[in-house]
């Protein structure tokens, strides 16, 4: 994998990781707001008798839905944070991947580097040992001429 693909791949992550949690704050927001309609709905909603004991079971049931309400959005709530979490487990592992596959990639590239390092400097070595040889050559034959 080269390094544009990776670094595509981590602001790829970065990007669905970012929107993962807006879509959850937002969910959780407008979740908050209806469940506050909900129970000013519910607390300032006329009374239908002002007698005394419709009064008080209308409390009671007024309480009761209000109760329901927040069981309801509790479970809601805690449905939503386990959804979020198997989406970050999932991210995470997709982040571990894309980390490893460039970390794969910066090995194959760094062996790939020092073998071309060893080929060039052995080309250098064969070259100088030749050039060696070949000066050597000139001066043997001057000495055994003298």
């Amino acid at each position: 994998m080269s390094i544009k693909e990776t670094t595509a791949g981590y602001a790829d992550l970065t990007t669905q990781s970012y929107s993962l949690f807006v879509d959850a704050i937002a969910s959780a927001n407008q979740r908050s707001l209806d469940f506050a309609k909900q129970v000013w709905e519910i607390s300032t909603r006329p009374y239908a008798s002002t007698t005394i004991e419709s009064a008080v079971r209308e409390n009671f049931e007024r309480v009761n839905e209000v109760v329901s309400l927040s069981i309801a959005e509790l479970q809601t709530n805690g449905k939503k944070t386990a959804e979020l979490a198997e989406k970050l487990v999932s991210q995470g592992a997709k982040f571990q991947e894309t980390y490893t596959t460039s970390i794969k990639g910066m090995m194959d590239t760094s062996l790939s580097n020092m073998t071309y390092v060893k080929d060039t400097a052995a080309a250098q070595f064969e070259d100088f040992s030749k050039r060696m040889n070949d000066a050597k050559k000139p001066v043997a034959e001057t000495i055994s001429s003298n």
